[in-house]
């Protein structure tokens, strides 16, 4: 009985200090992240060669009308494979309290270019939580694959999946559960790729004799955010 309880005391301790430092889904910064101004169309697959050699194209667009608002689109070296609704972030600087924040933050989604940094199937974040999270360890985040520092597509949280199509996430790319594990199994199955070298703004770098620059032991997967109204 005693071990166990020490084991208790323990896990809850390792639960809070994960969850304390899990800044998951939101953006802690002085100032509002920076919102570029790129775009996407499937001609850019055509007149960008890079951006083909990509195995996945995952187009987000985070803006609040038109016919694409708050739409996911995944591309498989050129070819549309998954269409969905997707919930990015309210937008706007949030006070510790709000919406369960545990720090000032902004909940946003910045625009720009960019490729996988590391993917959790079980994450769990303690950006925004309930009075008792901490005892299992945060806010449940499925499949996450983050892409820009705490900023992660995932599986919309329970309880949340009414919002989809909305802004209504601290800052991450909230997806319905299905295309989330299918996202997810895709992109880790192209880890330790060789991929073109890019900028957050869209642009490809080159080598001094103009040749496309490469990275290797990376996911062939470009994830684009953009703020684009189409009517």
């Amino acid at each position: 009985m005693k071990n166990l309880l020490i084991s208790i005391i323990v896990l809850s301790f390792s639960s809070f200090s994960l969850f304390a430092n899990d800044m998951a889904g939101a953006t802690v910064s002085a100032t509002r992240p920076l919102d570029l101004d790129v775009d996407f169309q499937t001609s850019y697959f055509e007149s960008k060669p890079w951006v083909k050699e990509f195995h996945y194209v995952v187009v987000v667009n985070k803006a609040n009308s038109g016919k694409d608002a708050q739409t996911i689109k995944v591309y498989e070296y050129g070819n549309l494979i998954i269409t969905g609704s997707v919930s990015t972030g309210r937008d706007e600087f949030e006070a510790a309290g709000v919406h369960n924040s545990k720090r000032d933050s902004w909940s946003v989604t910045p625009t720009g270019y960019y490729t996988p940094s590391f993917l959790d199937k079980n994450h769990k974040s303690g950006a925004y939580a309930g009075k008792w999270s901490w005892l299992v360890g945060g806010v449940k985040m499925p499949f996450a694959i983050f892409f820009n520092g705490d900023i992660a597509l995932h599986q919309a949280p329970k309880g949340t999946e009414s919002a989809l199509g909305t802004k209504a996430s601290g800052g991450c790319v909230r997806l319905p559960g299905e295309i989330a594990s299918e996202i997810f199994a895709r992109i880790e199955e192209t880890q330790g790729s060789r991929i073109p070298k890019f900028r957050v703004d869209g642009t490809v770098e080159v080598d001094l004799k103009g040749h496309y620059a490469y990275s290797d032991a990376k996911f062939s997967a470009l994830i684009i955010v953009k703020n684009k109204v189409l009517e």
